[in-house]
């Protein structure tokens, strides 16, 4: 496929998405993935989502997972699931193996791709769920538009098998490495949110750093979670 072919096949494909995300379903603000994979990469990962709302959309969700790359472009991280919320406990509910394949050379294009593939299975019982995820990324100098465009689909016992998809877009000011300023829009079915977020990296030492994320969206129709929290602490190896 020639260069000119590929950037209108992304981003055909990116519209599509998020044309579609006025159909999606589900509770959508979670980490927002950017499509690069470094060489020799290794991580730890604590991720946290929570959402206050009057439902079964309110509650917690833990996520802990190791990764590391296993290519030039590709790099897989595997997850512990955790959910508790409505009184109730925290408890493992499943696993999850993500895939991120980056597509582009960082500058070869106007915008930076990268697809992203994953898998979750529940703890108890037989329900599973596949996303693929289409993700772009540009830059006007400190200012970075990130877009995260995803289809899943849910399968197994007492599940109601559809395909959903949402959308996220963030722009982020990139004031220092300690300090990057963002805001973000989420999209599903249930979900219009949108809040302000704050992300960071410490470089520890060579080739050791320590990456964090805290965000909030504040629902923006009856259906959204009135509040939405999302946390994220990395460590890269």
């Amino acid at each position: 496929m020639t260069e000119p072919a590929t950037r209108r096949w992304l981003i055909g494909t990116a519209t599509a998405l998020a044309a579609s995300a006025a159909l999606a379903d589900g509770s959508g603000v979670d980490t927002v993935y950017h499509p690069y994979v470094q060489p020799l990469e290794h991580d730890l990962e604590i991720r946290l989502t929570h959402a206050h709302a009057d439902g079964p959309l309110d509650g917690q969700t833990w996520r802990v997972g190791y990764g590391q790359t296993l290519f030039d472009r590709l790099f897989a991280e595997a997850y512990l699931i955790g959910q508790g919320g409505n009184g109730e406990s925290l408890d493992v509910t499943g696993y999850e193996v993500e895939t991120l394949w980056q597509l582009t050379e960082q500058g070869q294009y106007a915008a930076d791709w990268a697809v992203l593939g994953s898998f979750e299975h529940a703890h108890h019982g037989d329900s599973r769920d596949g996303t693929l995820m289409l993700i772009g990324e540009r830059q006007w100098g400190r200012l970075v538009g990130t877009l995260n465009a995803a289809v899943s689909y849910e399968w197994g016992a007492g599940v109601h098998d559809e395909p959903e998809t949402r959308l996220t877009l963030q722009a982020r000011y990139r004031y220092s490495p300690r300090l990057e300023p963002a805001i973000e829009l989420f999209a599903a079915e249930n979900l219009r949110a949108l809040g302000p977020a704050l992300l960071g990296t410490e470089r520890l030492a060579p080739g050791r750093r320590l990456h964090w994320e805290a965000g909030l969206a504040v629902g923006l129709d009856h259906a959204s979670p009135d509040l939405s929290l999302r946390g994220k602490l990395e460590y890269e190896f």
